[in-house]
């Protein structure tokens, strides 16, 4: 959903510039600033802080040292 709104402010926006003149110096700001607003409220909104998709991410079970996915081995 949070895509769909980007997506049809992002139209808008361009519309605006394309109908008003506007440079793009001062559209790329502003749909920047728009796109972080809209981050920041889906955030909140949800209740999560961006950092939780990190914090939830499972760390991998290597095979053993020496085995085919240890990150020490070209080291040693």
């Amino acid at each position: 959903m949070a895509v769909l709104i980007v997506f049809l402010v992002l139209a808008l926006l361009v519309g605006f510039a394309v109908t008003v003149a506007v440079g793009w110096i001062v559209v790329i700001p502003v749909v920047l600033t728009l796109a972080v607003l809209v981050w920041l409220g889906s955030t909140f909104a949800r209740g999560r802080a961006p950092s939780d998709l990190l914090r939830r991410t499972r760390r991998p079970q290597l095979l053993g040292p020496r085995g085919p996915d240890d990150p020490e081995r070209a080291r040693r």
